[in-house]
């Protein structure tokens, strides 16, 4: 807001009506949410779950750090209206109630940010590498720590750097369970006694665990539905070892209060809450990472966000912190095409909402959509065998192919040159090509391939 200039004594009675303005304008302006957002949204979510076969969709509006709304739609089990206090996985949200629960112990100086993890814990992996003496917990809240996501992805299947800790920004989950044995070893207790005792009873979140819930309370769980909206065969939803990366079990009224808790500092001090939210490096040309949080800056009135997102097979979720405004959003789904929805919402619940969904998960500007020959869509099309032994199908739609696979959102893609495709809410590629094999994909994601598959004959 522009600064007004007082040149004379005359201007004074001109500064107090435009002060009293700047106030009502303040007082608008910390309103993110469009007008009537909780009859919007009853109204356009179950359109969406029908559209997308999502079963179960868990929303929470924050407020001037209260709670504003709070909703669960649809069916969480078959047959089973879904409640209010339905509870979740969540899956890498996980993330974040793992970098309070380490930054509180920071702030109670019973651990330090930048103290190599050595002292604590090495796996066996990288136990003759030297770089493992230069990781900390820095590393591993930043993203920076030079391991894979996870150490299946490795050819070797064991735990191994990528690059030298600290020298770049590359998302992993081992990072975080690297951390987690540290602190285990440190303080003799698992990471699920550790979040209990320092964030879930203080906040009186009754329904958070890092375990497996209570037998009763299984009748809430939201089971999870593939992109046909079938449920997945899983034979067993617990989780019963407590991880740092992976499977929180929560409600969005529990998440609500742990979103109004981070920014309002209840969990730690305003000073480390500020050097959370100091970007740490650059995830891409609109994103930063800070501790444990993706930060996206230069959003109307100077605001800025924080966000984590979660996805495994038959879950998608959200949350979105705004700390200027005290406000956020939480989406909760069960089902495959989960993604699809969470960005929906938040693109119709705030009134920014698509500025911020393009800046998380876009560096540049969206790529221009060409039309190409429908016979290279035919030839594109059909049933993928990847290198991760999973089956990725692309079905023909006009100038786009549509995805299909297990744990993956039927999203579609768009051609930006013959043989390269992309979704728009999302910067990665699919690029096709022909290899003595037959056709082949390769998914590329920030330059590297993170997914490939030769197509069926």
């Amino acid at each position: 807001m522009n600064k007004l200039i007082i040149t004379s004594l005359a201007s004074i009675a001109l500064l107090i009506s435009c002060n009293e303005n700047k106030r009502k304008q303040n007082k608008i302006q910390k309103n993110i949410f469009v007008e009537n957002v909780d009859s919007l949204l009853n109204e356009e979510i179950p359109k969406l779950q029908s559209e997308q076969n999502v079963p179960a969709v868990g929303v929470g509006l924050i407020k001037d750090g209260k709670i504003k709304f709070i909703n669960v739609y649809g069916e969480h089990q078959l047959g089973k209206k879904a409640m209010k206090n339905t509870i979740f996985n969540v899956a890498s949200i996980t993330k974040v109630v793992t970098t309070m629960t380490v930054l509180k112990l920071i702030d109670e100086d019973n651990w330090k940010l930048d103290e190599p993890l050595y002292n604590y814990w090495v796996d066996p992996d990288i136990l003759n590498d030297s770089l493992h003496k230069k990781i900390t917990t820095r590393h591993s809240l930043t993203h920076t720590i030079g391991f894979n996501n996870w150490r299946r992805m490795n050819d070797s299947g064991r735990l191994e750097f990528d690059f030298e800790p600290g020298a770049k920004y590359q998302y992993s989950g081992e990072g975080m369970e690297y951390l987690k044995m540290a602190l285990e070893n440190k303080f003799n207790k698992d990471l699920g006694e550790l979040a209990d005792s320092l964030i879930f009873k203080p906040l009186n979140m009754k329904d958070a665990t890092l375990k497996w819930i209570h037998e009763k309370d299984t009748l809430r769980f939201a089971k999870w539905f593939d992109g046909n909206g079938n449920e997945h065969g899983v034979d067993d939803y617990s989780t019963p070892d407590a991880d740092a990366a992976d499977d929180l079990l929560i409600t969005v009224e529990d998440l609500s209060k742990f979103g109004i808790a981070v920014m309002d500092t209840t969990i730690i001090s305003k000073s480390l809450f500020n050097e959370m939210v100091e970007p740490q490096i650059d995830i891409h040309d609109n994103a930063n990472q800070g501790l444990g949080w993706t930060i996206v800056s230069d959003l109307p009135d100077k605001s800025y966000a924080l966000n984590h997102d979660g996805g495994d097979m038959g879950v998608a979720t959200s949350i979105i912190l705004l700390p200027n405004s005290k406000s956020g959003i939480i989406v909760f789904t069960n089902g495959d095409n989960g993604r699809i929805l969470c960005n929906a919402i938040v693109k119709k619940a705030i009134k920014f909402g698509d500025q911020i969904i393009q800046k998380l998960y876009w560096g540049g500007e969206i790529p221009e959509v060409i039309k190409i020959n429908h016979d290279l869509l035919q030839k594109y099309s059909g049933t993928y065998q990847t290198n991760q032994n999973t089956e990725l199908s692309f079905i023909k739609r006009d100038n786009a192919l549509k995805i299909e696979g297990e744990g993956v959102p039927g999203v579609e893609i768009y051609p930006k040159s013959d043989v390269e495709f992309f979704p728009t809410d999302f910067e990665v590629f699919f690029k096709f090509m022909e290899v003595e094999e037959g056709m082949k994909f390769e998914l590329i994601s920030q330059g590297k391939i993170i997914l490939e598959g030769i197509k069926n004959q």
